[in-house]
């Protein structure tokens, strides 16, 4: 794991937190989850940064080729870039917003779009699959609409091996 973290370089840094574990352990308490160790060292290392290597791409539900850029949500209250992990649960498993029950989400894309811990099958698991919840388009499971569900990972690991820097090639 720690091999894999060296190919992470960052662009913006903020404040470090002091109490990083404190915050985990209450988050999982809370939410009644077990985050996954490599995503735990992950967020040690690079809790309110912002990373170069944050593009993926995927194949679609549509088995069409697709990619998208993230930033990966902050432990703790303070944070200058993006949003605190903790504010973004809200409404994530509640049906009334089109939510999933047994998602915790770790990270936004460009477009808008949640990347999430999937404990729907394993609510105990510390290996939740990795899925992306699409805010403007809709399906429906068991009767029940909700945003639309796209795989991505079978693991935090297998995601971070996905995350590459975007190249531009005119520069």
């Amino acid at each position: 794991m720690n091999n894999k973290l060296n190919k992470f370089t960052t662009y913006w840094r903020g404040n470090e937190i002091s109490n990083f574990d404190q915050l985990i352990n209450k988050f999982e308490k809370l939410h009644v989850v077990n985050l996954p160790k490599s995503y735990k060292k992950f967020k040690k290392l690079f809790n309110n940064v912002s990373i170069n290597q944050n593009y993926f791409d995927f194949i679609n539900k549509n088995k069409k080729e697709d990619s998208r850029s993230i930033y990966f949500f902050n432990f703790g209250e303070e944070n200058e870039v993006s949003e605190s992990i903790n504010e973004e649960q809200e409404h994530l498993n509640d049906p009334i917003y089109y939510g999933v029950p047994g998602l915790v989400s770790f990270a936004s894309t460009a477009e808008g779009d949640t990347m999430c811990f999937d404990y729907r099958e394993d609510k105990k698991t510390c290996e939740p699959k990795i899925i992306l919840l699409v805010h403007d388009e809709y399906e429906k499971t068991n009767g029940v609409d909700h945003m639309k569900i796209e795989h991505i990972a079978n693991s935090f690991d297998e995601f971070l091996d996905m995350l590459y820097e975007f190249k531009d090639e005119d520069e």
